[in-house]
């Protein structure tokens, strides 16, 4: 995979990637109200990320953990409900699996483990990632 096609909420870094750019979140500490759910439940405020003026909120169900994001313009609605692949802490590796190739994903874990790494590897998924806006710091917070 070489470049992020669908939109993507990494929960444990709270990064919304969306059109190949990965967005930093605000986390919503309380649950405030975030729309309606199409099974009938409520969806409670996540995260809301930003960007150049356009807001997007991510918001989930509470009966059936379904997670969507609306977009912003201000404070107007500038778009419809677009569901989230959410990706948690146990589904990061398989992403990178998939965003990667194996030599970075394996050089990635390596430097994780404090193992020997193949250092141009390395220097080919960090790229890859600040690419995307995220950094290998952060990743490796998670391996």
């Amino acid at each position: 995979m070489t470049a992020v096609d669908i939109m993507i909420f990494i929960e444990p870094l709270n990064r919304l990637i969306k059109d190949n750019k990965a967005f930093k979140g605000e986390k919503v500490r309380e649950e405030y109200f975030g729309g309606f759910c199409e099974c009938g439940g409520i969806m409670f405020q996540k995260s809301w990320f930003s960007d150049d003026g356009a807001r997007f909120l991510i918001s989930e169900c509470e009966k059936c953990w379904k997670n969507e994001l609306i977009s912003f313009n201000g404070n107007q609605l500038a778009g419809e409900k677009e569901e989230v692949q959410v990706i948690d802490r146990v589904e990061l590796r398989e992403f990178l699996r998939e965003y990667l190739s194996p030599s970075e994903y394996e050089a990635l874990v390596s430097k994780g483990r404090g193992e020997s790494y193949n250092s141009s590897a390395l220097s080919r998924a960090k790229r890859r990632l600040e690419d995307i806006g995220i950094t290998i710091e952060e990743i490796l917070g998670f391996i």
